[in-house]
């Protein structure tokens, strides 16, 4: 993220201060813009950087499900930005051909999904286990985990919210959830933490506090 120092940690970025003015999220929406903006072109260039022209199926395999795996989250990412800017209220998503709160749920228990992928799976044993070296602790228990975390982010995500503001409002908190579980295996580091995760959270924070005001108004 530009701007932000490769030495601070992930609370000093979400700081409170840092975001209770209207030009500190001004900031955010226009960074998240140009990362999401990256994101995207970014995808139709790895194939075309292979250096050799045929794809085993097994590589085919790989490359298509990263893609799948990035399109989702500037899905999210695209998501977040427009609660930004408007939340939608239940009688403008029943004229929508498609309910944005009930896709956005689909692709927050996508990511909780991926958490039980084996890459996935074998990414948190290998920086558990770097961990472990440092303050001995069980990395099986990490793998248990996973599986717990997995549970509960689904069934949160499950339950609806009463209206459009409630059920978005809910989503950003398990969303926010699963972007700490990310902080934490990484051990709270900004050059360790993927910077997606970190626009997530933050534009998830952000619209969480507009669907509770929304619901105030």
């Amino acid at each position: 993220m530009t701007g932000l120092s490769g030495q601070m940690k992930i609370d000093q970025i979400f700081a409170v201060e840092n975001f209770n003015r209207p030009e500190k999220i001004a900031w955010l929406k226009q960074e998240a813009n140009h990362f999401l903006k990256k994101m995207e072109a970014s995808q139709g260039e790895v194939l075309a950087e292979r250096s050799s022209p045929v794809l085993s199926p097994a590589d085919l395999e790989q490359f298509f499900r990263r893609k799948e795996r990035s399109e989702k989250v500037c899905q999210l990412l695209q998501y977040l930005l427009s609660f930004m800017t408007h939340i939608p209220k239940n009688d403008e998503i029943n004229e929508e051909p498609v309910n944005p709160a009930e896709q956005f749920r689909e692709f927050i228990r996508y990511e909780a999904d991926l958490l039980l992928e084996e890459d996935v799976k074998n990414a948190v044993f290998q920086e558990t286990h770097h961990m472990h070296r440092f303050n001995g602790g069980n990395v099986w228990d990490y793998q248990e985990r996973i599986i717990a975390v997995n549970r509960d982010l689904k069934e949160q995500a499950a339950r609806g919210g009463g209206d459009a503001a409630g059920t978005i409002s809910a989503l950003c908190l398990v969303l926010q959830q699963l972007c700490c579980f990310w902080f934490e295996i990484r051990r709270h580091d900004i050059r360790r933490t993927r910077r997606s995760d970190i626009f997530l959270y933050a534009l998830a924070r952000i619209v969480q506090s507009r669907c509770r005001q929304t619901g105030k108004s």
